[in-house]
């Protein structure tokens, strides 16, 4: 901005939001946080691995494709990665 802008000053004779409307847009933005932190995210996989993750879900050994990935990731993290054990360890702690 190169120019400064007016803004306008609060008129007193405005009434502000009653305690109940502000706990009702508290409420409305804590639901909406939580549907945007549960939004699935749609991984592009080919038609074996895809039939894979079914039978897994299927099987009963996963509860759902997103416990399939996880564990497909930390097993291949732990398989590749230098002290893979060490950084797992930390990552469990840190959630409990």
């Amino acid at each position: 901005m190169s120019k400064s802008q007016y803004i306008a000053a609060h008129e007193p004779e405005e009434e502000l939001l009653s305690p109940e409307d502000a706990w009702e847009d508290y409420l409305s933005l804590e639901q909406a946080l939580a549907e945007k932190r549960t939004e699935k995210v749609t991984l592009q996989v080919d038609p074996a691995t895809k039939a894979l993750v079914h039978d897994l879900v299927t099987a009963g050994i996963c509860q759902d494709e997103s416990e399939v990935v996880a564990r497909a990731v930390q097993s291949f993290f732990v398989a590749t990665y230098p002290q893979a054990h060490r950084r797992l360890r930390l990552l469990r702690e840190s959630r409990e």
